[in-house]
Protein backbone atom coordinates (compact mmCIF):
# COMPACT_ATOMS: atom_id res chain seq x y z
CA UNK A 1 0.00 0.00 0.00
CA UNK A 2 1.34 3.19 -0.91
CA UNK A 3 1.43 6.53 1.14
CA UNK A 4 -1.39 8.04 -0.96
CA UNK A 5 -3.36 4.61 -0.46
CA UNK A 6 -3.05 4.42 3.17
CA UNK A 7 -3.62 8.20 3.61
CA UNK A 8 -7.25 7.52 2.06
CA UNK A 9 -8.42 4.19 3.63
CA UNK A 10 -7.20 5.97 7.21
CA UNK A 11 -9.64 8.87 6.52
CA UNK A 12 -12.42 6.90 5.19
CA UNK A 13 -11.94 4.82 8.36
CA UNK A 14 -12.11 7.90 10.65
CA UNK A 15 -15.04 9.66 8.76
CA UNK A 16 -17.11 6.46 8.59
CA UNK A 17 -16.36 5.84 12.71
CA UNK A 18 -17.66 9.58 12.96
CA UNK A 19 -20.70 9.55 10.87
CA UNK A 20 -21.36 5.84 13.04
CA UNK A 21 -21.22 7.99 16.54
CA UNK A 22 -23.06 11.11 15.46
CA UNK A 23 -25.06 11.16 12.31
CA UNK A 24 -25.66 8.34 10.25
CA UNK A 25 -25.25 7.69 6.49
CA UNK A 26 -28.63 8.58 5.51
CA UNK A 27 -28.22 12.48 5.41
CA UNK A 28 -25.69 15.18 3.93
CA UNK A 29 -24.54 17.07 6.89
CA UNK A 30 -23.98 19.88 4.10
CA UNK A 31 -23.93 23.63 6.18
CA UNK A 32 -23.97 22.04 8.76
CA UNK A 33 -20.42 21.08 8.85
CA UNK A 34 -19.44 24.52 10.05
CA UNK A 35 -21.19 24.09 13.18
CA UNK A 36 -20.04 20.85 13.86
CA UNK A 37 -16.66 22.36 13.52
CA UNK A 38 -17.31 25.27 15.71
CA UNK A 39 -18.06 22.92 18.93
CA UNK A 40 -14.15 21.57 18.81
CA UNK A 41 -12.71 24.97 17.56
CA UNK A 42 -13.11 28.79 17.13
CA UNK A 43 -13.96 29.81 14.29
CA UNK A 44 -12.48 32.79 11.83
CA UNK A 45 -14.13 33.96 8.96
CA UNK A 46 -11.97 35.89 6.36
CA UNK A 47 -12.44 37.62 3.25
CA UNK A 48 -8.94 36.95 1.80
CA UNK A 49 -8.54 37.27 -1.68
CA UNK A 50 -6.03 34.72 -2.42
CA UNK A 51 -7.85 31.72 -5.05
CA UNK A 52 -5.00 29.14 -3.56
CA UNK A 53 -5.51 30.32 0.21
CA UNK A 54 -8.74 27.68 1.54
CA UNK A 55 -8.26 27.48 5.27
CA UNK A 56 -5.82 26.98 7.86
CA UNK A 57 -6.14 25.08 11.67
CA UNK A 58 -4.49 26.63 14.67
CA UNK A 59 -3.26 25.76 17.85
CA UNK A 60 -2.71 29.11 20.12
CA UNK A 61 0.00 28.17 22.84
CA UNK A 62 -2.74 28.77 25.52
CA UNK A 63 -4.00 25.34 23.44
CA UNK A 64 -7.06 27.69 22.24
CA UNK A 65 -7.77 25.88 18.68
CA UNK A 66 -8.92 28.20 15.66
CA UNK A 67 -9.69 27.39 11.96
CA UNK A 68 -9.84 29.99 9.62
CA UNK A 69 -12.08 30.05 6.63
CA UNK A 70 -11.42 32.14 3.53
CA UNK A 71 -14.70 33.41 2.77
CA UNK A 72 -13.43 34.50 -0.53
CA UNK A 73 -14.28 30.92 -2.24
CA UNK A 74 -17.72 29.83 -3.07
CA UNK A 75 -19.91 28.63 -0.44
CA UNK A 76 -19.47 24.99 -1.76
CA UNK A 77 -15.45 25.12 -1.55
CA UNK A 78 -15.87 26.45 1.99
CA UNK A 79 -17.82 23.80 3.50
CA UNK A 80 -15.78 21.37 2.10
CA UNK A 81 -12.71 23.31 3.89
CA UNK A 82 -14.43 23.19 7.09
CA UNK A 83 -14.58 19.47 6.71
CA UNK A 84 -10.99 19.02 5.54
CA UNK A 85 -9.71 20.95 8.58
CA UNK A 86 -11.97 18.95 10.85
CA UNK A 87 -9.66 16.29 10.05
CA UNK A 88 -6.13 18.16 11.02
CA UNK A 89 -7.94 18.61 14.47
CA UNK A 90 -8.82 15.26 15.01
CA UNK A 91 -7.19 12.56 17.03
CA UNK A 92 -6.72 10.63 14.21
CA UNK A 93 -4.93 13.27 12.41
CA UNK A 94 -2.33 13.10 15.37
CA UNK A 95 -1.90 9.37 15.65
CA UNK A 96 -0.21 9.48 12.31
CA UNK A 97 3.38 8.99 11.93
CA UNK A 98 5.55 10.77 10.12
CA UNK A 99 5.30 11.66 6.31
CA UNK A 100 1.81 10.40 6.39
CA UNK A 101 -0.19 12.77 3.82
CA UNK A 102 -2.25 14.70 5.74
CA UNK A 103 -3.75 16.71 2.80
CA UNK A 104 -4.82 13.82 0.97
CA UNK A 105 -6.09 12.32 3.99
CA UNK A 106 -7.92 15.36 5.03
CA UNK A 107 -9.57 16.06 1.60
CA UNK A 108 -11.00 12.47 1.75
CA UNK A 109 -11.90 12.72 5.17
CA UNK A 110 -14.00 16.02 4.05
CA UNK A 111 -15.50 14.27 1.01
CA UNK A 112 -16.56 10.99 3.41
CA UNK A 113 -18.29 13.25 5.67
CA UNK A 114 -19.71 15.44 2.91
CA UNK A 115 -20.93 12.59 0.52
CA UNK A 116 -21.29 9.25 2.87
CA UNK A 117 -20.60 6.11 0.96
CA UNK A 118 -24.34 4.49 0.91
CA UNK A 119 -26.05 7.48 0.17
CA UNK A 120 -24.03 9.00 -3.01
CA UNK A 121 -24.25 5.06 -4.22
CA UNK A 122 -28.14 4.47 -3.66
CA UNK A 123 -28.42 7.84 -5.38
CA UNK A 124 -26.48 7.94 -7.87
CA UNK A 125 -27.65 5.03 -9.32
CA UNK A 126 -31.54 6.12 -8.80
CA UNK A 127 -30.37 9.45 -10.56
CA UNK A 128 -28.47 8.13 -13.37
CA UNK A 129 -31.54 6.15 -14.58
CA UNK A 130 -33.82 8.62 -13.77
CA UNK A 131 -31.53 11.51 -15.77
CA UNK A 132 -27.72 11.44 -17.30
CA UNK A 133 -24.18 11.15 -15.49
CA UNK A 134 -24.34 15.23 -15.68
CA UNK A 135 -27.93 16.30 -14.23
CA UNK A 136 -27.19 13.60 -11.50
CA UNK A 137 -23.96 15.10 -10.43
CA UNK A 138 -25.40 18.35 -10.04
CA UNK A 139 -28.49 17.17 -8.38
CA UNK A 140 -26.11 15.24 -5.74
CA UNK A 141 -23.80 18.27 -5.33
CA UNK A 142 -26.75 20.27 -4.73
CA UNK A 143 -28.38 17.97 -1.79
CA UNK A 144 -24.99 17.47 -0.39
CA UNK A 145 -23.90 21.01 -0.76
CA UNK A 146 -20.09 20.00 -2.25
CA UNK A 147 -18.12 20.62 -4.81
CA UNK A 148 -18.74 19.35 -8.24
CA UNK A 149 -15.44 17.69 -8.85
CA UNK A 150 -15.53 16.29 -5.52
CA UNK A 151 -18.93 14.52 -6.36
CA UNK A 152 -17.34 13.38 -9.44
CA UNK A 153 -14.39 12.00 -7.80
CA UNK A 154 -16.67 10.31 -4.86
CA UNK A 155 -18.78 8.46 -7.10
CA UNK A 156 -15.61 6.55 -8.46
CA UNK A 157 -14.33 6.21 -4.77
CA UNK A 158 -17.63 4.27 -3.42
CA UNK A 159 -17.10 2.21 -6.78
CA UNK A 160 -19.55 3.19 -9.31
CA UNK A 161 -18.89 4.43 -12.60
CA UNK A 162 -18.73 7.76 -14.28
CA UNK A 163 -18.20 8.91 -17.57
CA UNK A 164 -18.12 12.61 -17.36
CA UNK A 165 -15.82 15.37 -16.29
CA UNK A 166 -15.58 18.90 -16.17
CA UNK A 167 -13.89 21.57 -14.32
CA UNK A 168 -15.72 23.22 -11.68
CA UNK A 169 -16.97 26.78 -14.14
CA UNK A 170 -17.72 23.94 -16.37
CA UNK A 171 -20.41 22.27 -13.88
CA UNK A 172 -21.83 25.84 -13.07
CA UNK A 173 -22.77 26.96 -16.66
CA UNK A 174 -24.16 23.40 -17.17
CA UNK A 175 -26.90 24.44 -14.71
CA UNK A 176 -27.89 27.30 -17.53
CA UNK A 177 -27.77 23.70 -19.85
CA UNK A 178 -30.55 21.96 -17.92
CA UNK A 179 -32.91 25.00 -17.20
CA UNK A 180 -31.52 24.93 -13.35
CA UNK A 181 -31.49 27.76 -11.39
CA UNK A 182 -28.49 29.40 -10.52
CA UNK A 183 -27.24 27.93 -6.58
CA UNK A 184 -26.50 30.19 -4.16
CA UNK A 185 -23.76 27.67 -3.35
CA UNK A 186 -22.24 28.52 -6.04
CA UNK A 187 -21.74 31.98 -4.27
CA UNK A 188 -19.39 33.53 -2.06
CA UNK A 189 -20.53 35.37 1.08
CA UNK A 190 -17.68 37.93 2.19
CA UNK A 191 -18.28 37.89 5.48
CA UNK A 192 -15.50 38.56 8.06
CA UNK A 193 -16.55 37.11 11.68
CA UNK A 194 -14.64 35.99 14.93
CA UNK A 195 -17.13 35.47 17.35
CA UNK A 196 -14.91 34.40 20.06
CA UNK A 197 -12.89 37.50 19.82
CA UNK A 198 -15.76 39.96 20.16
CA UNK A 199 -17.21 38.11 22.63
CA UNK A 200 -13.50 39.14 24.79
CA UNK A 201 -13.63 42.71 23.21
CA UNK A 202 -17.42 42.55 24.50
CA UNK A 203 -16.47 41.59 27.60
CA UNK A 204 -13.35 44.11 28.52
CA UNK A 205 -15.88 46.39 27.74
CA UNK A 206 -18.19 45.71 30.71
CA UNK A 207 -15.11 45.39 32.68
CA UNK A 208 -14.07 49.50 31.75
CA UNK A 209 -12.55 49.19 28.20
CA UNK A 210 -12.81 52.46 26.55
CA UNK A 211 -16.09 51.94 23.80
CA UNK A 212 -14.33 53.63 21.12
CA UNK A 213 -10.99 51.66 21.28
CA UNK A 214 -13.14 48.69 21.61
CA UNK A 215 -14.87 49.79 18.29
CA UNK A 216 -11.80 49.90 16.72
CA UNK A 217 -10.59 46.29 17.95
CA UNK A 218 -13.53 45.08 16.09
CA UNK A 219 -13.89 46.99 13.37
CA UNK A 220 -12.42 44.26 10.91
CA UNK A 221 -14.57 41.26 12.50
CA UNK A 222 -18.15 42.40 13.52
CA UNK A 223 -18.68 46.11 11.72
CA UNK A 224 -22.11 46.13 13.14
CA UNK A 225 -21.40 45.63 16.74
CA UNK A 226 -18.11 48.31 16.39
CA UNK A 227 -20.53 51.26 14.94
CA UNK A 228 -22.84 50.68 17.83
CA UNK A 229 -19.73 50.27 20.12
CA UNK A 230 -18.44 53.67 18.25
CA UNK A 231 -22.11 55.34 19.42
CA UNK A 232 -21.48 54.58 22.75
CA UNK A 233 -18.18 55.56 22.97
CA UNK A 234 -19.32 59.43 21.52
CA UNK A 235 -22.48 59.58 23.75
CA UNK A 236 -20.23 59.04 26.74
CA UNK A 237 -17.72 61.70 25.69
Amino acid sequence: MNAREQAEKTAEAFAASFLDDVYGYDLFLGSQIERILSEEVHLVYKNIEDGAFFGAAVTHQSGDKFVVLNTHHPLRTRYFTAAHELWHLSEASQMQKENFDHERAADRFAACLMLPKPLVKSLWKRFKSKWNEEQAVLTIADLSAAPYKTVERRIIEVGESIKVSHPEEKWQQLREHYALPESPLDLAIHTTQFHAYEKQVLLHVENGLNPLTASNKLASFAPNVSEKLRQQGITNE
